[in-house]
């Protein structure tokens, strides 16, 4: 679809998140919105994994939990072997009284992203690729709206521009917003744990099914590194007949920088370094896991970053009585936060900041006053304003999280003289915690609710 001259709504990005804000977007009311991607078509890779309860809830609002649902594996608790048993640290069924969706929804952010699209389109929503965002410039005719230039050229004209293109993001980078982590002194990426500074995922068969004690979401502690197994539903890859499983470990540093798309011979030595054997997991048979094809892989180094705002405006001067304060820009996604995959929030943070823009939106649009005064304008803004503060409060909170959840998967099993005389391994003492707080349920309730999202909305 080619791009139109002038819009209301330019939304970069055509991911899950860039879907969902139009979605929302449309839903207020608010009907000429345009998204633009950088690419042909999404991505056909798995990619994010889970959809939390809150982000099922937020999905509802704009017509896609129930299709998502559908298509997806509910898994009911978040399982993790210390060496010698699974403890069961997170019960989502637990969450029942709270929410209609009690479970985590494994599903491919490709079909996510399918869902979301096919909404979109039903919508009459314009999707146009592949066209690239190269800058931004404040309209020379009305200071309220903003050019979007283009690789190829041209030029859209629009009132708001919200950029949900990703980490590197354009948007953000020509707005001049910060994006830095925002607790620099407090496990840092210089102060991850070196067996998850750098990770594999990948989505595999095996030339044999494994058995049944894995047809379930899993974590393993192993020494000095951790080991993720979430069995993959149906839908994920059409044309394999066999069932996919998300594998995925950390890379410690004496084993290099990991390819850039890991082969099937990488991710087999990382099963066998790391996973079910090597963790001497019981089972009714003795099976090999051995990989018989990578149907997806990647790596990443996990770091932590937040924009310094998810709302501004392009820029302002001040001249005579005149005041030019230029087009509403917006970030969402990872143009306004990363942080590492523990607890798979990444995507369901994005799509709920998405899905919470609209309203704000709609109430900005509905101010049709003229507005020449900064008092004026700082009231017109209140609603951007607070949804900015109240959606990177978020995702600092989510941030805080996943360092969190990540140093305490990358404990070094190795002991530590404290005053020179006592000897501690928190490894050990980590898997001992484990066993006997897996056995409370309040201790399973709460985690559950921290991983949801239905604490932090």
């Amino acid at each position: 679809m080619s791009l139109p001259e002038r819009t209301e709504f330019l939304v970069v990005g055509a991911g899950p998140t860039g879907l969902a804000c139009a979605l929302s977007l449309h839903i207020h009311g608010c009907s000429d919105v345009t998204v633009v991607d950088a690419v042909q078509q999404g991505e056909d890779s798995s990619r994010a994994l889970v959809i939390h309860s809150a982000t099922l809830e937020a999905l509802e609002a704009v017509g896609c939990a129930e299709p998502l649902v559908e298509l997806g594996i509910k898994e009911t608790k978040l399982r993790i072997w210390d060496g010698s048993r699974f403890n069961t640290i997170a019960d989502f069924t637990k969450l029942a009284p709270y929410t209609k969706y009690p479970f985590v929804l494994v599903l491919p952010q490709f079909i996510t992203e399918r869902v979301l699209g096919e909404q979109v389109q039903k919508r009459g929503i314009r999707v146009c690729r592949p066209h690239k965002v190269i800058g931004l410039k404040i309209n020379e005719h009305d200071t309220n709206m903003t050019d979007v230039t283009f690789e190829d050229g041209q030029i859209v004209t629009t009132r708001y521009v919200i950029g949900a293109d990703g980490s590197k993001s354009a948007v953000r980078h020509a707005a001049g917003i910060r994006f830095e982590d925002p607790q620099p002194n407090s496990t840092s990426q210089d102060e991850t744990p070196p067996s998850t500074a750098q990770m594999v995922l990948a989505d595999v068969t095996f030339t044999e099914p494994p058995p049944r004690e894995f047809q379930n979401m899993a974590f393993m502690f192993s020494p000095n590194n951790a080991f993720l197994w979430i069995p993959m539903p149906d839908c994920a890859y059409d044309d394999t007949p066999e069932r996919v499983y998300r594998v995925g470990a950390g890379i410690p540093t004496s084993m290099g920088v990991p390819p850039h798309a890991p082969s099937a011979s990488y991710v087999q030595d990382l099963i066998d370094r790391y996973g079910p054997v090597a963790n001497k997991l019981p089972t009714q048979r003795s099976p090999q896991y051995a990989v018989a094809k990578v149907l997806w892989s990647t790596r990443y180094r996990t770091n932590c970053a937040i924009a310094d705002t998810f709302f501004t405006r392009l820029g302002w001067t001040a001249a005579g009585n005149q005041y030019y304060f230029g087009g509403v820009v917006l970030l969402l996604g990872d143009a306004a936060h990363i942080h590492s995959p523990a607890g798979g929030q990444g995507m369901n943070l994005g799509i709920r900041d998405a899905i919470a823009l609209g309203s704000a939106l709609a109430t900005h649009v509905a101010y049709t006053e003229p507005v020449v005064s900064p008092s004026e304008y700082r009231e017109l803004d209140k609603p951007l304003r607070e949804w900015s503060v109240h959606r990177r409060a978020r995702g600092i909170t989510v941030i805080s999280l996943t360092k969190r959840l990540l140093s305490f998967a990358g404990v070094e099993d190795k002991s530590i003289l404290y005053w020179g005389i006592v000897p501690v391994n928190w490894a050990k003492l980590r898997n001992i915690a484990l066993n006997i707080v897996s056995n409370l349920p309040f201790v399973q309730r709460a985690l559950a609710w921290r991983l949801s999202g239905l604490g932090n909305r």
